[in-house]
């Protein structure tokens, strides 16, 4: 059972996103898999939203008596494979959410080693900037889990302004962002892991530690250090302190994104499962119909979209997409 199944995140999600409503945890049956979902008004069955990564089924023994029926679920985990197997051209439709295995590596150097082999030149090339770094800004000083106030205002200011300039939308327009982080903070849920150099902040993931896995959603930096690539230094702290703390996985969330590759071993290959909305169907067909016939004009509405969201607040959605993941 994963982090987004458990008892801490779904109370935190109700208490923040669902306020005088009626909510309750239960097991629903979506096809052959069972989910722990949160239920809202006893009908809502809430299968996606902002801070909701992917799902993992529960395994038979978790299963908590009767369960309800549901239709359709997103970005569940259907099974796992080594980095290199992944091809988006040969896995249509899904989605991977990558992360280190550490139980293939008995020390860190292990890990160092395996880098070196695939990355030689960019690990060389980040330890290089590292030491640059230190010798212009003082001693880098990494904290696991930093609460200094100036974290979360850094991660909003950051955060903002690289989803704003990617075209995404800012889901730190919604007050319920930075209240949902506090009430993961509030539950001893949340953990905010930051560089500094001489004191000052450089760059910060804020993410949660569950059950041996390290993951998060929030990961940006200060661009006047960019040259330094000081977000690979952060996580190169994270990565050999999520080892020396006996982890079983350093989780990257959905997303092949190249930097999450270079780092890990697996992947969670993740689908839908059910029978999606008639609404989210037509959408999809029309989607596809459109690609395939006036590839141009699919692109243009596909960047239009980007800039309508960028200008809109995030809203919860139940069953479709949110393309702003950190």
């Amino acid at each position: 059972m994963n982090f987004y199944a458990s008892a801490d995140y779904l109370d935190a999600v109700a208490e923040v996103y669902f306020k005088g409503q009626r909510s309750r945890v239960e097991d629903v049956q979506i096809g052959d898999e069972v989910l722990r979902l949160l239920v809202v008004n006893d009908k809502r069955v809430i299968t996606r939203h902002q801070f909701l990564d992917f799902h993992q089924p529960l395994l038979e023994g978790e299963i908590r008596g009767p369960t309800r029926k549901g239709r359709y679920a997103p970005s569940v985990a259907r099974r796992v494979i080594e980095r290199a197997q992944w091809d988006p051209a040969q896995f249509p439709g899904l989605e991977l959410a990558p992360y280190v295995d550490w139980s293939q590596f008995a020390d860190h150097d292990d890990y160092r080693a395996y880098l070196m082999q695939h990355h030689k030149s960019l690990v060389r090339d980040r330890e290089r900037r590292g030491r640059s770094l230190a010798a212009a800004h003082g001693e880098l000083v990494f904290t696991m889990n930093d609460q200094q106030a100036d974290v979360f205002d850094a991660a909003k200011r950051w955060k903002s302004r690289q989803l704003r300039d990617s075209g995404l939308a800012d889901y730190f327009a919604v007050p319920q962002t930075l209240e949902f982080l506090q009430a993961l903070r509030s539950r001893g849920q949340l953990v905010s892991s930051t560089l500094r150099a001489s004191g000052r902040l450089l760059s910060l993931w804020i993410g949660f530690v569950h059950d041996r896995t390290w993951s998060g959603w929030i990961f940006s930096y200060d661009p006047a250090f960019r040259k330094y690539s000081v977000g690979h230094q952060l996580l190169s702290f994270m990565l050999s302190e999520s080892h020396r703390l006996g982890h079983r996985e350093f989780d990257f969330s959905i997303g092949s994104e190249d930097y999450k590759m270079i780092y890990a071993t697996h992947g969670r290959v993740l689908g839908a499962i059910g029978q999606p909305p008639l609404g989210q169907r037509l959408i999809s067909y029309a989607k596809g119909e459109l690609r395939e016939r006036t590839p141009k004009l699919f692109g243009a509405a596909r960047n239009l979209k980007k800039r309508i969201d960028g200008t809109l607040p995030v809203q919860l959605v139940t069953g479709q997409t949110d393309p702003a993941k950190a």
